[in-house]
């Protein structure tokens, strides 16, 4: 018989929803949100833009040459020309670096410049060093500035 179905059976400890959702509530809700989100921003903005004008207020003003004028140190002045003592300074370091010299007459050291230096290394070779292979040191301890060096380890000659 198509027509007699039976209803549904019904439970007492059953419940279900009666209605939809309240549409009204979740538009107010969705538009609290907003609104909130939206406060958020200015108040941010608003605290953004008080630190940049704190910020601005704090900092140091310009140095002396970036508004025009020419900064002179307080005396003593140690350098009188600058430019001169750097430009002398550096003839100097350039006489011992290409020129010839004594670095200790007693032992008989001189100073080469550093391209005939190279040659004379190429030439005669690096001299031998010592076999450390027989060497057997102790494991440093941590903590300690010892290396297991110590007496040990002849100083490289200069």
């Amino acid at each position: 018989m198509p027509g007699t179905e039976a209803p549904p059976p019904v439970h007492e400890h059953i419940r279900f929803e009666e209605t939809d959702i309240a549409a009204p509530r979740v538009f107010l809700t969705g538009v609290a949100i907003l609104l909130g989100t939206w406060f958020f921003i200015a108040a941010l903005y608003g605290f953004y833009a008080f630190l940049v004008r704190e910020r601005a207020a704090a900092q140091p003003s310009l140095p002396a040459r970036a508004v025009g004028r020419i900064f002179v140190p307080p005396e003593p002045r140690l350098e009188r020309a600058p430019a001169a003592d750097l430009m002398a300074f550096r003839a100097r370091e350039d006489s011992a670096l290409n020129g010839y010299g004594w670095a200790d007459k007693q032992k008989g050291t001189v100073t080469l410049p550093i391209e005939r230096a190279m040659e004379l290394i190429a030439q005669r070779g690096i001299p031998p060093q010592k076999d450390w292979s027989s060497l057997k040191l102790p494991i440093p301890l941590a903590g300690s500035r010892d290396t297991g060096f110590e007496g040990k380890v002849e100083p490289e000659p200069r």
